[in-house]
């Protein structure tokens, strides 16, 4: 029987914890992910996938780490930041899907070169890994700054952030897409709240 997507959540989450936190958060990544791609005119099945499964590597880590409320050590951090490549293998030894995997690697690369795993630069990151980068980031800053034992910003304390860090982190040109979208449709502060979370699951 084929493996879907969907299913891999539960099959190597962790435990509960860190399969409720990064299931829900990554459903809210794969709706943004899917509007600004759609806008770019980038969607396909393979975007939907990996904006899905962009943390999948995170699922098997320690709760203790992932969900740490002090600093992480060094050796953590480097533990951590391997979900990127955990992510890009599971996808593509389990899935057989190659180009997803990519993107998922991707998506914590930043503009400037400063990211990882591999360092990449400017436009040597993938469409979709920098998409998912800049709906990741937004939606850890305006939703799930509780992980990480920190405030939630409101959307335009978010905005002021990916303008900030363009051109350093972010692609700036998707950066100035994606918040023309989230103005344009006017995305309510508690918005994944107010949506059916199955219909968001069916997508």
């Amino acid at each position: 029987m084929e493996q879907s997507p969907e299913n891999l959540f539960s099959q190597i989450a962790q435990d509960n914890l860190v399969l409720n936190v990064f299931k829900h958060h990554s459903f809210r990544v794969m709706y943004l992910s899917t509007m600004l791609a759609k806008e770019v005119e980038c969607y396909d099945e393979d975007m939907r996938i990996s904006a899905l499964l962009h943390d999948i590597g995170k699922m098997g880590l320690s709760s203790e780490i992932l969900l740490k409320p002090s600093r992480l050590t060094d050796l953590e951090m480097t533990i951590v930041e391997s979900h990127s490549h955990i992510g890009n293998t599971i996808v593509r030894k389990v899935l057989g899907k190659t180009r997803p995997a990519k993107f998922v690697r991707d998506h914590h690369e930043n503009w400037d070169g400063t990211g990882y795993p591999r360092r990449l630069e400017g436009e040597e990151i993938s469409l979709q890994g920098r998409i998912i980068r800049i709906c990741d980031s937004f939606d850890t800053m305006t939703y799930d700054r509780r992980v990480y034992h920190k405030n939630n910003l409101s959307h335009q304390e978010a905005i002021h952030e990916l303008r900030r860090c363009k051109w350093k982190q972010y692609d700036g040109d998707l950066v100035e897409t994606f918040i023309s979208l989230i103005e344009k449709n006017n995305l309510p502060e508690d918005w994944y709240d107010q949506y059916n979370k199955e219909a968001l699951e069916e997508m």
